[in-house]
């Protein structure tokens, strides 16, 4: 009788122990583990493992500063809002069909991630489509992805899905 009321009290006692150091936070961005009040993005890390297991990646390119998207891309973001955005610099971007994502670095403003449209001979950046800021402690790629998802009617999901932070602003 006395093993079992021990390993009742030694059960109570373990989950009471694990109950103060471990939790859960939701904050504006979402929900956060916490472990002794630091906060891990176990959400984030799930969404992103399984964004790299599923998606298709063969019709995404990523571009060079000589690629004429890239310089395309540039042109149009150094043009959204002067005279900030002329100082920028594009830390990745990525096309597919008549779409570029473009991750860019300011010096006044905060990062940003873009989504433009091309037609025909113009293009043009997508209004509801652009992430600016930091996600910390959130991790980056799935936070973004899945806001440029919701934001778009029909978003390029391949595109959209390939995209891997490059920037130091978006890092851990």
């Amino acid at each position: 009788m006395r093993l079992k009321k021990s390993l009742i009290l030694l059960t109570l006692a373990s989950v009471l122990v694990l109950s103060s150091h471990i939790g859960w936070v939701r904050d504006d961005l979402g929900l956060l583990l916490t472990i002794d009040d630091r906060p891990i993005d176990v959400v984030g890390k799930f969404e992103d493992k399984l964004n790299t297991l599923t998606r298709i990646c063969g019709e995404v390119e990523r571009l060079s500063p000589s690629n004429k998207q890239y310089q395309l891309a540039q042109s149009l973001i150094h043009d959204y809002s002067p005279p900030d955005s002329k100082h920028s610099n594009i830390s990745s971007a990525w096309a597919m069909g008549s779409w570029i994502l473009v991750e860019v670095e300011f010096k006044e403003l905060l990062p940003a991630v873009v989504m433009i449209q091309k037609a025909d001979s113009d293009a043009a950046i997508v209004p509801d489509a652009v992430w600016s800021g930091y996600t910390h402690p959130h991790l980056p790629a799935p936070f973004i992805r899945k806001f440029l998802i919701q934001k778009m009617n029909s978003p390029p999901i391949a595109l959209i899905n390939c995209f891997e932070p490059q920037s130091g602003s978006f890092k851990p």
